[in-house]
């Protein structure tokens, strides 16, 4: 046996680090979290433009979904950096996370025909994140023993 099978015998690599191809994956489902944070909290501004700009029908109805949006982005942000690092807790809040963009995307579609290209752009993405999550380099990557 060489060297490296002896360190950890279930893992190819030097001493048991990542592959490059598993970094490079597990760093685009990263990047990719990252643009959902980008456009969440670019919502949460939105929301919070319109504020200030109409009236509102029911202010503090105006103000709980901009604070329900800052949340969502906080924890957005959390799950990026979990994500960057490999973290298997991140897995489940990905998930979650695209079924709910996936939905509001549909409404975009559903709606108004000028957010029609905006919910196109978040089912794109939201597949493309939940394909990359499930595939094969990034669930070692995310699941093996640390």
């Amino acid at each position: 046996m060489s060297e490296n099978s002896e360190l950890n015998p279930t893992k190819p690599g030097l001493n048991g680090q990542k592959q490059p191809r598993q970094q490079l994956l597990v760093a685009l489902l990263g990047v990719l979290v990252s643009i959902e944070v980008l456009l969440v909290t670019a919502g949460a501004i939105y929301f919070l433009s319109r504020i200030f700009i109409e009236k509102p029908e029911n202010l503090s109805g105006a103000i709980v979904i901009f604070v329900i949006t800052v949340i969502i982005a906080a924890g957005l942000v959390s799950i990026a950096f979990g994500s960057f690092k490999a973290k298997s807790w991140t897995r489940g809040a990905i998930v979650t996370w695209q079924i709910m963009q996936f939905v509001v995307a549909t409404s975009f579609i559903q709606g108004i025909a000028v957010w029609q290209p905006v919910g196109w752009l978040l089912i794109v993405l939201a597949v493309a994140t939940a394909v990359l999550l499930f595939s094969r380099p990034v669930i070692t990557a995310m699941t093996s023993e640390k």
